[in-house]
């Protein structure tokens, strides 16, 4: 997921936004023919030539980096805000214009592996608006790899498993929820993050009836949401635990739990995330 491979495409951004043409910047050292096929991504440059380029640019080597790495995550935030919105509305024709946007860009791009990942992101959310998709097993394979090649798992880590813990098996999910979980103090601005995607691997753990692990992430995350201000976490929190319940064989309580949730959202006016409730309470309980 390193940007390396687009330094020609910040290089020309920072030259445009400068106003100098190539010849400004060109010199015994470097043509100008061959700063636009470094631009464009058709050849590479030595350090030597690039170092100079900068000079001749006027551009520091770390305002370069930051603005290379700034890239990465300019593309996370556009495609989760993307995301976000389909998933209110569970727009599967969006997905999957989103899936084919992405699928384009690492054709174009193969050694960008963000676009691939996104793509398998994509397709974990066309799956989850029609069950009748089957995830692909190589996708799951791929972003397993992933994960595990990566030191630390960081917002798009938890992203990635928090939305592709349907398609995991519950041994390796409750192992990746633990390692989640010992690591919760130190992520810092991502804890509420962190806690979606724990409620999100606990209520896996409940569809697939390992009720016993599901009550160790019952147990874990109720402490987690301690602060007040964490209304939907807490609510579905109270959601999922009425699911608990019900499969537990508390049936009527369980319930009754769930269509509280489902109030509060009511209430307050969430009536796209009512509405998914609703659904799930639907299915959940038939």
């Amino acid at each position: 997921m390193k940007n390396y491979d687009r330094l020609g495409e910040v290089f020309r951004d920072f030259r445009a936004n400068r106003n100098i043409s190539l010849k400004q910047i060109a010199d015994e050292s470097v043509s100008a023919s061959q700063i636009s096929r470094f631009e464009r991504g058709e050849t590479d440059i030595s350090i030597t030539k690039f170092l100079r380029m900068l000079e001749n640019m006027h551009v520091e080597m770390n305002e370069f980096m930051d603005a290379v790495h700034g890239y990465g995550k300019t593309e996370i935030i556009r495609f989760m805000s993307q995301l976000v919105s389909l998933e209110y509305k569970r727009d599967k024709a969006g997905f999957q214009q989103l899936f084919n946007e992405q699928k384009e860009k690492f054709e174009k791009n193969p050694s960008v592996y963000l676009y691939h990942l996104n793509m398998i992101l994509a397709q974990s959310f066309i799956c989850k608006c029609d069950d009748t998709v089957p995830f692909p097993e190589k996708y799951l394979d791929e972003a397993t790899d992933y994960l595990f090649t990566v030191a630390e798992w960081k917002v798009y880590e938890l992203i990635l498993i928090g939305n592709l813990y349907l398609f995991i098996d519950i041994p390796l999910l409750h192992k990746m929820g633990q390692e989640i979980l010992r690591n919760y103090s130190r992520n810092g601005a991502n804890k509420g993050l962190v806690i979606i995607t724990l409620l999100n691997i606990w209520e896996t753990c409940i569809h697939r009836d390992t009720l016993k692990i599901a009550a160790y992430y019952k147990d874990n995350i109720l402490p987690l949401i301690a602060d007040e201000t964490l209304l939907y976490e807490r609510n579905l929190y109270h959601f999922l635990s009425g699911l608990y319940h019900f499969k537990s064989g508390e049936k009527e309580s369980g319930k009754k739990e769930m269509e509280q949730a489902i109030q509060i959202y009511e209430w307050l006016g969430c009536d796209n995330l009512a509405r998914n409730y609703i659904e799930d309470l639907n299915r959940y309980t038939a």
